[in-house]
C-alpha cells in the first residue's frame, strides 16, 4: 500500500477513534454529497493524481523524442555575408591600353549569400534504437503507476467518505449517551425528594451528565477535521458544506480466498516495478552501446550567389556516409555502464521486494477482513442486549432496586456497545477494500459494496 493510501486511510481511521464529526447544525448552505460524486471529483482532482498523470505525460513526451534516432532530420540555413577585407584594398589590375598598364583598384564590399537544406539519416545507431526501448518501458510503467494511484485513490475516497458517515454515527450515539445521562438525573433528582437515595446519587448523575456533554462537544470539535481529510484527498482548496448521502454499508459476506485471486505479479504497481526493471536493462545495453560506431547517411544542397565582387552564382550538392566512433571518451563511457548496471540492480531488488510485500498484504488483509467481519457480527448482536439492559436498569432504578452506581455503569456500556458497532462495521468495510486493493480488484473511480 502507498503512502497516499496509508495516509487517508489512518487519519480516517483518527478521526473515527476520536469520536469525528458531529451534525449540521448552524450551516448555511448544504451541498448533497454522494459517494459516487466523491470518487469522481478525486479522480479528477487528486494532487497525487495529478502528479502521476503529467509525469505520464512528460514520459510519453520522452518516448516521441527517442524517434530522432530512427527518422530523418531536416535542416535549413541561410548566410548572408557583407564585408571589407584589407587584402582587398588596392589589389593589382591591368588596365587596358596601348600599351596595357598597372592600375590599383579597391574591390570592397564583399556581398553575397548562401542558402543550403542538409539531411541526415541514421542508419546504425545502437543507442538510439536502446534509447526508444528505454523511453517505451519508462512511458509502460508511467501508465500502470497511475492506474495503480487511481485505484490507491478510490480507497482512500471510500476511506474518507465513510469514515465522516461512522464518525456521525458515533456523534448520535455520544447524544444518546447524554439523554441518558440526563434521564438518570432527572430520575435521581426524584428519587432525592422521595427520600430514597442520597445526595451523592445526584451528585454521580450531574458528573455523568457533565462528562457526556463534554465528549458530545469533543466529537462536534472533530468536523473539520474529519472534513479537512476528505478535502485532501478529493483536492478542494475550502471545505464546502456537505450532507452525505451514502451511508456506512454491511461489510461484504464473502470475499474470495487468497488462493483462487490473480497472481501479485498482474497487479498494476508489480507490473511498472517491471517494467522499471525492463527500461533498467535498456539503459544497460544504451550505456554498452557508447562503444560502438555510429553510421549516417548525409545530404546536402547549397546555392551559392557572391555578387561583389566575383559575380559568382553556383550550385553545390554533395552525398556522404558519415562515422563516428568515441573509442575513449575518458572513462565517461565506463562510468555510465557502471551507473546503468546500478539502476538495473536497485529496481530488481524493488521489484522482488514488491511482489513479497504484495503477497504478504493479501494473506494479512484477508486475515483482517475476516477478524474484522467477527468483530463487527459480535458487536452489532451486543447492542440490542446493551439497549435491553440500560432500559431494565433504569426501571430498576426508578423503583428503587438498584443503585446509582449500577445505572451508570448501564449506561456506560450501552454507549460502549454503539460506538464498538460503529467503529467494527467501518473497519470491516475498509478492511474489505484494502484486501481488493491488495488482490487489484478495485475499479478505479467505482464502489463495489
Amino acid at each position: 500500500m502507498s503512502m497516499l493510501t496509508a495516509f487517508a486511510l489512518c487519519a480516517a481511521g483518527q478521526a473515527l477513534a476520536t469520536g469525528a464529526m458531529g451534525g449540521a447544525e448552524g450551516r448555511g448552505h448544504e451541498t448533497p454529497l454522494s459517494l459516487a460524486r466523491a470518487l469522481e471529483m478525486a479522480q479528477a482532482q487528486n494532487p497525487q493524481l495529478l502528479v502521476l498523470r503529467a509525469r505520464q505525460a512528460g514520459a510519453e513526451g520522452r518516448l516521441l523524442s527517442t524517434r530522432q534516432g530512427i527518422l530523418p532530420s531536416i535542416s535549413f540555413d541561410a548566410t548572408y555575408l557583407r564585408g571589407e577585407f584589407g587584402l582587398l584594398e588596392n589589389v593589382p589590375t591591368i588596365e587596358p591600353g596601348v600599351p596595357p598598364g598597372i592600375g590599383w583598384r579597391d574591390v570592397n564590399p564583399v556581398e553575397g549569400n548562401a542558402v543550403g537544406v542538409q539531411v541526415v539519416q541514421p542508419l546504425v545507431n545502437f543507442g538510439a534504437w536502446e534509447a526508444r526501448r528505454q523511453a517505451g518501458r519508462q512511458e509502460d510503467a508511467a501508465r500502470l503507476s497511475v492506474q495503480r494511484a487511481e485505484d490507491e485513490v478510490t480507497v482512500a475516497t471510500v476511506a474518507a467518505y465513510y469514515g465522516i458517515r461512522s464518525a456521525q454515527r458515533q456523534v448520535t450515539a455520544e447524544r444518546r449517551g447524554l439523554r441518558a445521562a440526563r434521564r438518570g438525573l432527572a430520575r435521581a433528582k426524584g428519587a432525592l425528594e422521595e427520600g430514597l437515595v442520597s445526595p451523592l446519587d445526584v451528585l454521580q448523575a450531574r458528573t455523568r451528565v457533565a462528562d457526556m456533554r463534554a465528549r458530545v462537544a469533543v466529537a462536534e470539535s472533530r468536523v473539520t477535521l474529519a472534513e479537512s481529510r476528505l478535502r485532501l484527498v478529493l483536492g478542494l482548496e475550502e471545505t464546502p458544506s456537505w450532507v452525505l448521502t451514502d451511508e456506512v454499508p454491511r461489510p461484504p459476506a464473502t470475499l474470495p480466498a487468497p488462493a483462487t485471486v490473480s497472481p501479485v505479479e498482474q497487479r498494476s504497481d508489480v507490473r511498472a516495478a517491471e517494467e522499471i526493471v525492463r527500461a533498467a536493462e535498456a539503459g544497460v545495453r544504451r550505456a554498452r552501446a557508447a562503444y560502438l560506431p555510429e553510421i549516417s547517411l548525409v545530404g546536402r544542397y547549397q546555392r551559392t550567389d557572391l555578387g561583389r565582387p566575383l559575380d559568382l552564382d553556383e550550385t553545390d550538392w554533395v552525398v556522404g556516409i558519415r562515422l563516428g566512433w568515441s573509442v575513449f571518451s575518458g572513462f565517461g563511457q565506463a562510468g555510465r555502464l557502471d551507473e546503468a548496471q546500478a539502476v538495473e540492480r536497485q529496481a530488481n531488488a524493488e521489484w522482488r521486494a514488491l511482489r513479497q510485500q504484495g503477497q504478504a498484504q493479501i494473506r494479512d488483509n484477508y486475515a483482517e477482513w475476516h477478524a474484522q467481519r467477527i468483530g463487527w457480527q459480535s458487536a452489532s448482536r451486543g447492542v440490542a442486549d446493551a439497549e435491553a439492559a440500560l432500559a431494565l436498569v433504569e426501571s430498576r432504578y426508578a423503583e428503587g432496586l438498584d443503585d446509582m452506581t449500577t445505572l451508570l455503569q448501564a449506561q456506560a456500556e450501552a454507549l460502549g456497545a454503539w460506538t464498538r458497532e460503529i467503529v467494527a462495521r467501518y473497519n470491516a468495510v475498509l478492511a474489505a477494500q484494502r484486501y481488493r486493493l491488495a488482490t487489484d480488484a478495485v475499479e478505479a473511480g467505482r464502489w463495489r459494496p
